[in-house]
């Protein structure tokens, strides 16, 4: 029985820390990833890299320096690449804008239909730019771009639109004839293979391709690297500011789950049954967190520009995040089961949370060792804390059965 009583304070904890990983990735995929497109902005950073480089001219030292970002924003937000916002994205921006304008009307830019791609293919890469350079505009005076197209064609090695047109159309129609030469090859295939014959044919633009097929494919790989080190950052953060308002202790939790039996026998019940249901940690996270996003912020967050009012109006008043709404989002982001069976609990109010801190040096270095603790271990990962969990269980089930074996035996060897 003492055996059983510490696996259920370990399921206990371990299922604890399954929950609020959970809500953590959740948070993670809704918030930096799907609104704020953290996979756009690492590709774009990545691209405007390339394009700095392609474009430095060691003889002269000149680069692309004024125009690369607006070359890159530009392409990656093509409509063929990356569709039109909608949804919670157009929610949040409106409210951001509004925010902007509480603060400071005149710096407020005005918001993009589109997102930037988070995908880009080095075919696609070349034709969108040609295109762009190639596009002339009748009155260069009201062309905003003129000067970044202008940019463009330098970085590709013509002179004018018309040459870059020229090269566009080189292209398609050599990718139309590998078609009929070649039905088997992928389109990308197609491409990749006609791009490099008409380009590497012609000595003015034959740099450019060099250049490009030389760093394009390392330049991707790094933007996957940057985009899992900010996802890691944000999970960070995220983490660190869930267990600063839950002011989560790991101490202090394993003392309540050692001490009071109802809640360990409730938490070890939902321990089961979650297992039982399946891995939650595996599927389509960035899906699920999306549709789970737009649910929260229609059920408790902002729908309209004046629920949107309210909720700023409600904050900057000094109303606390539960009063404001933030709690119930919070919630439906993963943490209504843990504060349900009270293993964690969602501070009413700034007195009450100021409150939960210990008096004294030693009390107070215990909490807050514990909370570090806790930071720590919600960093492994819900994948982590599930495959704990599972093998556990297994075990609390091998154990109990043998206990109860043993208990049988036991009985019948007295009753005989």
């Amino acid at each position: 029985m003492i055996v059983l009583h510490y696996l259920d304070v370990m399921i206990g904890f371990v299922f604890t820390m399954l929950v609020l990983s959970l809500a953590v990735t959740a948070m993670v995929q809704a918030v930096p990833v799907y609104l704020g497109n953290l996979k756009g902005v690492s590709l774009q950073n990545g691209l405007i890299d390339l394009v700095l480089r392609i474009s430095h001219d060691p003889a002269t030292g000149k680069t692309l320096d004024d125009g690369a970002r607006g070359l890159i924003d530009h392409i990656l937000r093509d409509p063929l690449l990356s569709p039109r916002r909608a949804g919670l994205v157009v929610l949040a921006r409106d409210v951001w804008a509004w925010l902007c304008k509480l603060v400071d009307s005149s710096h407020v830019q005005k918001p993009v239909a589109r997102a930037r791609a988070a995908v880009m293919h080095r075919e696609e890469f070349v034709r969108l730019l040609l295109d762009f350079a190639g596009t002339q505009s009748d009155d260069q005076t009201k062309d905003e771009l003129a000067p970044v197209r202008q940019q463009a064609r330098d970085l590709i090695g013509v002179q004018t639109a018309a040459e870059a047109r020229a090269l566009l159309v080189k292209v398609r129609d050599r990718v139309a004839a590998l078609e009929l030469q070649e039905p088997t090859w992928s389109s990308s295939r197609r491409s990749d293979q006609a791009m490099l014959e008409v380009f590497l044919a012609s000595d003015p633009v034959k740099p450019f391709m060099s250049k490009l097929v030389g760093w394009y494919d390392q330049t991707i790989d790094r933007v996957e690297a940057a985009f899992t080190a900010r996802v890691r950052n944000w999970t960070t953060g995220i983490s660190f500011a869930l267990v600063l308002v839950l002011q989560l202790d790991s101490f202090d939790l394993l003392a309540r789950l050692n001490a009071d039996s109802a809640l360990r026998d409730k938490v070890v019940a939902s321990a089961i049954k979650a297992v039982e249901a399946g891995d939650p940690a595996s599927g389509d996270d960035a899906a699920k967190a999306k549709a789970k996003a737009e649910q929260c912020a229609q059920d408790h967050l902002l729908s309209t520009r004046v629920a949107a009012e309210k909720e700023a109006a409600a904050i900057i008043a000094g109303k606390t995040a539960k009063e404001a709404g933030l709690g119930g989002y919070a919630d439906c982001m993963g943490l209504s089961q843990a504060t349900k069976l009270g293993l964690v609990t969602w501070p009413d109010s700034h007195e009450k949370w100021l409150s939960n801190w210990q008096r004294g040096w030693v009390p107070w270095g215990l909490q807050v060792t514990g909370m570090f603790l806790s930071l720590g271990l919600l960093s492994l990962g819900a994948p982590f804390w599930y495959e704990m969990l599972s093998n556990l269980i297994k075990l609390r089930s091998t154990i109990a059965r043998k206990d109860e074996a043993a208990r049988v035996e036991r009985q019948t060897t007295q009753a005989g």
